[in-house]
């Protein structure tokens, strides 16, 4: 039966499309229900794609008149970030945040604090911190490294040590103790 529609020069899409048009309501099982019941096969995916405007990878058409948060303002004047980056060049390297915040509320511009850093380190006015698990993770590893080596110098220590307690055992002892304190 699709062939019949197909060779009148009308596809399936069309179909759908002329059906959402009469129906616009309907769901996609009703629009592949009513082509069904016109003679024509339509799958639930190709219904599900024309009803919600699904382009040919999948994602969602573009729609007109849509814009995402932030950039620039209706009325053609700059951006909060574009008017923060003025403001950290004017400053220059020696800036605080709070008179870049000043500075742009005297313009009328509302800005946070956490704007501004992040404008300052995108363009290199802030360095970036080592996180604290990097950091933490690096320590372990030196510690872990010290305590299965041992060196020359550790074992002079530990023999000045055990001459000062009165022995081996009285070394051993010490350490006991002061693993139970630790």
């Amino acid at each position: 039966m699709a062939k019949k529609a197909s060779q009148e020069g009308v596809s399936k899409s069309d179909l759908a499309r002329q059906y959402l048009s009469k129906h616009p309501g309907a769901s996609v099982s009703e629009i592949t229900e009513g082509l069904k019941a016109d003679g024509v096969e339509i799958s639930t995916a190709l219904a599900s794609k024309i009803k919600y405007g699904r382009s040919a990878n999948g994602t969602p058409k573009k729609r007109p008149g849509r814009r995402k948060r932030g950039g620039r303002p209706a009325g053609g004047g700059e951006s909060k970030a574009e008017a923060i980056r003025q403001s950290i060049r004017r400053f220059g390297k020696t800036f605080r945040p709070r008179d870049v915040i000043a500075d742009l509320a005297e313009k009328g511009i509302d800005v946070s604090s956490a704007q501004v850093s992040t404008i300052a380190k995108t363009l290199g006015m802030r360095p970036r911190r080592k996180g604290r698990r990097a950091v933490a993770a690096g320590v372990a590893r030196t510690t872990a490294k010290r305590s299965t080596e041992v060196s020359l110098d550790a074992l002079v220590a530990t023999k000045r040590l055990s001459d000062q307690l009165g022995g081996i055992e009285h070394v051993k002892s010490a350490l006991d103790a002061l693993s139970k304190i630790l």
